[in-house]
């Protein structure tokens, strides 16, 4: 097994399916993706993300099955008052994967046999940290809230939770609102 601080596997030993090779490679390790793949998948990590996968050789010469998992901490913001809120996710996935010869790194490719979507690699050294990330970040809740009796936000963009004395001024403000109110001067003759 390799730890690492990187994503990045060597899967040769997988490729050459000479007597005594390997049947699997496993890492595991910390991973601190950089800036553009936490952007690319809108991320703010509170620290590394931990993560393990095994690939296995399932008999064919470019046949593999990846599986793993990567766990983590996000900041998000409250969906009610906007402060930073902590999340923890983690993500298990298992499948399938090939290895076609080319520069291109790994990828999602569709099989056109039965549509069923699989990794593909090109080069012996594979990054897994783009695809760590982005189902890090498909685990994450699309919204968080900061605890549950959240107050939010008053029509000023006070964070009532500091200041709960504006709690019932700001309720009788929104009361004398009528939503529909930007709706009186519509003509709907027209």
């Amino acid at each position: 097994m390799v730890s690492r601080r990187d994503a990045l596997l060597n899967l040769a030993p997988l490729l050459n399916r000479a007597p005594g090779s390997a049947d699997e490679v496993v890492g595991e390790g910390r991973l601190e993706p950089d800036a553009e793949v936490l952007e690319a998948d809108d991320l703010v990590l509170a620290g590394p993300l931990a993560w393990g996968v095994t690939v296995r050789n399932t008999g064919g010469d470019d046949d593999f099955l990846v599986e793993g998992w990567v766990s983590g901490t996000a900041h998000q913001e409250c969906r009610r008052c906007l402060t930073d809120v902590l999340t923890e996710a983690r993500a298990e996935f298992v499948m399938p994967m090939a290895y076609l010869p080319s520069e291109e790194g790994l990828r999602l490719d569709e099989v056109a046999d039965d549509d069923e979507e699989r990794l593909v690699f090109g080069q012996p050294e594979v990054d897994f940290a783009p695809l760590l990330a982005q189902l890090f970040a498909i685990e994450l809740p699309l919204t968080a809230l900061c605890r549950e009796d959240c107050k939010g936000l008053s029509l000023d963009g006070v964070n009532l939770n500091e200041h709960p004395e504006l709690v019932e001024e700001d309720r009788a403000a929104r009361a004398d609102e009528s939503p529909f109110e930007v709706l009186k001067d519509i003509d709907l003759t027209s």
